[in-house]
């Protein structure tokens, strides 16, 4: 084979054969899932889902893949990352969802949008670990798979980055195309759909086909549709396809980091749409469901003996923003002990997580006053108001919900929060204890503190 005349494709399949040889494990849960995308010289580029699984190749795994590539055909030959790039269908999906799965044909798809088709088998219902945090909007996503637009639609999934929502999304795809052969899913990210849309008004006769792309299915699952915000070509083209899958019956599934009244720069009329089915908010994980994620994690390792009961219960405890760090923190360990062949104490995993660890801590590095002044604007009351002496619920509740989230979102003592809200430390551990009781039987309470946390997210 002479390379020079070969495509990316045929050099990346002669590199993950050499891989797939070497080690079976390492191929399946990582090269298989890197997609070559083009030759620049001797410079392979390959494409890989996020920047943080571009990470993990780069720092632990250059070597294997820079061996892999060298001596094709007397080239040795670098390779450069692309994130944004799916694995294709065809390497992921098991045998039994792709007798099921009713694809449209690549080449009735733009160019940019043939890995956003199909139904990625990565991510399932019976993989997604339920807690009490997550359980309404697993429930709602799991009627909504089970019988696509009869139930809740639109269905709205809404909470921070991290927290499951892309899971839920594809999760839903799945059980579509394994429950039937004649439905047709389209999943996709507002992003990508956004650059496509823009691409095709060069074209003004391409839009049909954009339209079709859109329009032409059972399911639609779009995914970060806060990015819609300010885009007012976009908006009105998305109103008319959602009325129109809309008044068929067909089903759509949306996600965003808020709620869609907090989408700035959205048309009323798709705010309302957007509202008018089920909206669930997915939360972060408490810590006996990343405990949980974790276990299930470690199940389908080869170096299950090398972390302990020990380890996990640290990881669950000092990593609770979100599961994709957390996921990312356990794979770095879990590649770590692949390599050193020992068991892994946990002075250990300090030393290989202190990142991941110094961003945990920089995401509670918020201020009191920063905490006091977004809960003061949220309930439209005074810092005096706050700070004061009044009793009377509609200060009290909001008085107690920012000690509350300043236990929770800072390092200070109950001592130190006390003396910023000018009261003692009896009262903070108080709030502490009441708020979460409170927000257990007042839904507009919870979704306040929730809002609240996003929006501090934002500082």
């Amino acid at each position: 084979m002479d390379s020079r005349d070969n495509s990316a494709e045929n050099i990346w399949s002669v590199a993950t054969d050499r891989l797939k040889t070497q080690n079976t494990h390492l191929y399946s849960q990582w090269f298989k899932k890197i997609t070559p995308l083009s030759i620049e010289g001797d410079t392979l580029k390959l494409g890989v889902s996020d920047d943080f699984f571009g990470s993990i190749i780069e720092r632990e795994y250059d070597d294997l893949v820079l061996a892999a590539l060298s001596d094709i055909d007397g080239i040795h030959y670098n390779y450069s990352l692309e994130p944004g790039h799916e694995p294709e269908l065809e390497k992921l999906i098991t045998p039994e969802v792709k007798s099921n799965t009713k694809v449209t044909p690549k080449s009735e798809i733009p160019a940019r949008e043939t890995n956003s088709q199909g139904c990625l088998g990565e991510h399932t219902f019976e993989n997604f670990v339920v807690g009490a945090e997550n359980r309404f909007g697993y429930a709602a996503a799991r009627a909504v798979a089970e019988a696509p637009g009869k139930v809740y639609n639109p269905l709205f999934l809404y909470g921070i980055s991290g927290v499951g929502k892309t899971h839920l999304l594809h999760a839903i795809a799945s059980t579509v195309c394994h429950n039937s052969r004649k439905m047709v899913v389209r999943s996709t990210t507002c992003d990508e759909l956004l650059n496509d849309f823009y691409y095709n008004l060069l074209d003004k006769k391409n839009l049909t086909k954009f339209r079709s792309n859109l329009r032409d299915v059972d399911v639609l699952l779009i995914d970060d549709v806060q990015m819609l915000s300010g885009k007012t070509q976009m908006q009105v083209e998305f109103f008319n396809v959602f009325n129109m899958l809309y008044n068929k019956h067909k089903q759509i599934v949306l996600t965003s980091d808020r709620q869609p009244c907090e989408i700035e720069d959205l048309d009323k009329r798709l705010e309302t749409r957007f509202e008018q089915g089920m909206t669930a908010e997915v939360c972060p994980p408490e810590y006996e469901a990343r405990l949980s994620i974790l276990r299930m994690m470690r199940s389908e390792t080869l170096v299950q003996d090398a972390l302990d009961d020990a380890l996990l219960e640290f990881l669950a405890k000092n990593i609770a923003s979100n599961v994709r760090r957390l996921r990312g923190a356990f794979i770095r360990l879990a590649s770590h002990a692949s390599f050193s062949g020992g068991k892994l104490a946990i002075e250990q995993a300090e030393e290989l997580l202190q990142c991941q660890l110094s961003q945990e801590c920089s995401a509670k590095d918020l201020s009191i006053a920063q905490i006091q002044q977004t809960v003061a604007t949220h309930f439209g009351i005074t810092m005096a108001d706050l700070l004061g002496e009044k009793r009377n619920r509609g200060i009290a509740e909001p008085r107690m919900v920012a000690m509350y989230l300043s236990r929770e979102l800072t390092q200070c003592s109950s001592n130190d929060i006390g003396s910023a809200f000018r009261r003692n430390h009896a009262t903070v551990l108080h709030a502490e204890k009441k708020v979460p009781t409170l927000s257990d039987t007042d839904d507009s309470l919870r979704r306040a503190i929730s809002q609240i946390k996003r929006q501090l997210q934002k500082h």
